[in-house]
């Protein structure tokens, strides 16, 4: 029952994903049935399953009669899955030597409990840590249940109008790509008249907003000039992997200029000014061959007609002495520094002069040789799951650093009570137990107040004695000896961002430094000639749908909104009306349509009903993070409607698949399929470059 379950999730989740997913799923799958054949292999006869009445027992909470009747059923029948699982790959063979042997196996007292969804084994965990079958038995366990638990209720129904009207949008998307293909292939070059009707957009950044919005935008309408210090985008929750040499930065990056061919100009540069009554931005340009040409890069002027900021953010360290001497992971640049350094401490502890196996070379050993990690969102624990899986590959023995077994630790600082606080809370539980069975430290309500050489303090709220309740000014100080410190906590809007607020109107500020827009992006300005052009996109944007909370700063979020502006920009509508209206669409101002207008695509918009540009909403399509091991934690929803939540292998099954769909670019699939296989091969690359 249990190995029928798991085909047909992983067939669902294949046929779910796509057929492209046959080959990146294999090396996952094949990983997973290595493991349940070696288990059936060596799988002896002290290992099979018992259903004594004594196990029979059900451990309910408060509630209805029937629904403890139907928890002890479920019980019944999961046990006795269990029993034919074990029926199933326990080797007949192995079970007739041990009775000629008169050698009994003793039983592992079998504990489901229905309410928290866990599955565990009471008196017998050591087995559990051993046999991978048993791990792979858990995760579909909870999988089953969760697919047999009432659904949860969702907040609102089914978003229709919104996947229908996102359905039509990649309908004109798919349309925009075909129209770019002459031109990209140079069959066919812009005509004078659409070289004059095209209005500038000047885009600054590279990141989730700025891609998206590059490649949805019709660049036969808008003439894009896109700057960034950067030259390319990357795919930011691959970064861990990227740090430990799972995959390359270069399988998980596209550049600017391949994101679109069509771009006008790119721009290598940070912008350091804005004029928004004048509508122009000045730009420092990169210094380039560093050390072979002298002087200074100049600054450059460029004029737009609308400006798109999405500058993204900065790590948020302020307050904590020697914070910014510790390692960040938002670039490529960081995941490169990350994975030198981690390299480099590996490096260290196996020095001759800590060897030895004296507690003090122990001690130091193993002090050079942690790694903290300062936040617990999904940034902080996919990393503390890809450290985990480095150092399971090259501290054993005959790997790289067999030295260092039993030295290495992965210590995660988290300020508040609970791991990844934007998944539910069943998931949250399943981050740490996750992460703690792996060997991995995690501290809960713990603040870092300083970062040294070769330490960092921290301060963690105490229980109250009387009540058990932390307390917040009630803390406990300590100093963690360590080798390494990550900061993957908070993020802070980036100096730009304050320039830009200098120039918009009071209200335009938010409390916490960004830049807070209406439902169509805008940035409020102080001349009402002049909105709608200033747009403001990701991590720099303060966006409130009208419930009164703000979207969260994602890459799902960034990446949605750049794309609504690109369509609403390349639509044609009037930013300046609010709402938004489709030019010349009112008999008696037809003479006061201009050279932007396009007569064709306003009745295909008015034939949509869109007249006036809906304003953006943001459609949450579920969550995914990493924790290491071969198990991860799925969120998977449709708005308020929640479809799947699960943890474990099956889930990081789900995980691959939809983080290599999601690659921007048929190359960066294929690339990471082959950096996958080549670490589940070879193994991952320690070299430093």
């Amino acid at each position: 029952m249990i190995a029928r379950s798991l085909s047909s999730i992983l067939i669902l989740d294949l046929l779910l994903a796509g057929p492209v997913l046959i080959v990146s799923s294999f090396s996952p799958t094949l990983h997973i049935s290595n493991r349940l054949f070696t288990a059936h292999q060596q799988r002896s006869a002290s290992m099979f399953f018992s259903t004594t009445e004594s196990d029979s027992e059900v451990k309910t909470s408060s509630g209805d009669d029937d629904d403890s009747h139907d928890d002890e059923v479920l019980k019944r029948g999961i046990l006795a899955g269990l029993e034919q699982f074990a029926d199933e790959f326990v080797d007949a063979e192995v079970l007739e030597s041990a009775a000629k042997a008169q050698s009994p196996p003793p039983t592992a007292e079998l504990d489901v409990d229905l309410v928290d969804a866990d599955f565990v084994l009471v008196g017998g965990k050591s087995a559990m840590e051993k046999d991978e079958a048993l791990k792979m038995i858990s995760s579909e366990l909870s999988i089953w249940k969760n697919l047999r638990k009432k659904p949860l209720k969702a907040e609102t129904g089914l978003p229709l109008g919104i996947i229908l009207q996102r359905t039509w949008d990649t309908v004109e998307d798919v349309w925009a790509h075909v129209r770019r293909i002459p031109f990209e292939k140079g069959w066919v070059e812009l005509s004078e008249e659409a070289e004059v009707t095209r209005k500038t957009v000047v885009v600054l950044g590279s990141g989730w907003a700025a891609h998206a919005l590059m490649k949805v935008s019709d660049c036969q309408k808008l003439r894009l000039i896109v700057v960034s210090p950067s030259n390319h985008f990357v795919f930011t929750p691959m970064l861990a992997s990227a740090a430990v040499g799972t995959v390359e930065y270069r399988s998980m990056t596209e550049a600017v200029r391949a994101a679109n061919p069509m771009i006008d100009q790119y721009i290598e540069g940070k912008a350091e000014h804005v004029n928004v009554k004048e509508k122009y931005v000045d730009v420092k340009l990169n210094s380039l061959l560093d050390g072979l040409r002298e002087g200074d890069p100049p600054t450059i002027r460029i004029d737009y007609d609308h400006l798109v900021v999405s500058v993204g953010s900065r790590v948020d360290d302020r307050g904590v002495p020697g914070a910014d001497k510790a390692l960040r992971l938002k670039t490529c640049d960081d995941a490169r520094k990350l994975r030198t350094a981690v390299g480099e401490c590996l490096e260290y502890a196996s020095r001759p002069d800590v060897r030895g196996s004296s507690p003090e070379h122990v001690e130091e050993r193993t002090k050079r040789a942690t790694f903290l990690i300062v936040g617990g969102g999904p940034t902080g624990v996919e990393l503390a799951g890809e450290l985990h899986d480095l150092f399971a590959d090259v501290a054993k023995e005959h790997g790289a650093y067999p030295n260092l077994i039993g030295n290495t630790k992965v210590i995660l600082a988290h300020g508040g009570p609970d791991l990844v606080p934007q998944f539910d809370e069943p998931l949250r539980k399943e981050a740490l137990r996750s992460l703690k069975d792996k060997g991995i430290e995690v501290i809960l309500n713990t603040r870092v107040t300083e970062v040294g050489d070769g330490f960092a303090r921290l301060s963690t709220k105490k229980k109250d004695p009387t009540t058990g309740e932390l307390r917040s000014d009630q803390r406990e100080e300590t100093m963690l000896p360590l080798g390494l410190t990550v900061w993957c906590a908070g993020t802070a809007p980036v100096p730009f961002v304050n320039e830009l607020l200098s120039q918009l109107s009071p209200e335009a500020r938010y409390q916490d430094g960004r830049v807070k827009v209406d439902q169509w992006m805008r940035a409020p300005v102080n001349d009402p000639a002049l909105l709608g052009s200033v747009i403001v996109l990701g991590d720099a944007a303060a966006y409130d749908e009208g419930d009164g909370e703000l979207l969260p700063a994602t890459a799902q979020v960034a990446g949605q909104a750049g794309a609504y502006v690109a369509r609403i920009l390349s639509r044609g509508f009037d930013l300046e009306t609010t709402p938004p209206l489709l030019p010349c669409i009112d008999p008696d101002l037809q003479d006061t349509c201009d050279v932007f207008y396009d007569p064709q695509l306003t009745r295909w918009l008015q034939f949509r009903g869109l007249d006036f540009s809906p304003p953006f909403k943001f459609l949450n399509l579920g969550m995914l993070a990493y924790t290491g091991g071969g198990e991860a934690l799925s969120q998977v929803q449709i708005g308020d409607v929640p479809l799947l939540s699960i943890g474990g292998s099956v889930s990081y099954l789900l995980w691959r698949s939809v983080y290599l769909m999601k690659q921007v670019a048929t190359r960066n699939r294929v690339l990471v399929t082959f950096d996958w296989w080549k670490s589940q091969l070879f193994g991952r690359d320690i070299t430093r470059l």
